[in-house]
């Protein structure tokens, strides 16, 4: 499913109109990274948590060279799923 595909859907069940639909994703997906880019936690009860976490530096190599290389330690954006969503998609199957 898609962004539009979502708003549509969300305005099938909701009744209100794709445009504040829109704004209500965008301002979410906003707000969740620009939380998560300042190393907070968002937790959204029955969904997920979405957090920063950090990848230790690791030896790796270049595929195109096959040289070894460093590889530096970084930062990135995780998500760990709640256990309602868990047993939703599990439920799916």
């Amino acid at each position: 499913m898609i962004k539009p595909e979502l708003v549509q859907e969300i305005a099938n069940k909701t009744k209100l109109s794709k445009k504040k639909i829109e704004l209500v994703i965008d301002t979410m997906t906003a707000v969740v990274g620009r939380e998560v880019g300042k190393g907070d936690k968002v937790l959204i009860s029955g969904f997920g948590a979405f957090y920063l976490a950090r990848r230790k530096a690791r030896n790796g190599i270049n595929p195109i060279t096959k040289e070894p290389m460093q590889i530096k330690e970084m930062l990135l954006p995780k998500f760990r799923p709640g256990e309602q969503f868990k047993r939703a998609v599990k439920n799916k199957k």
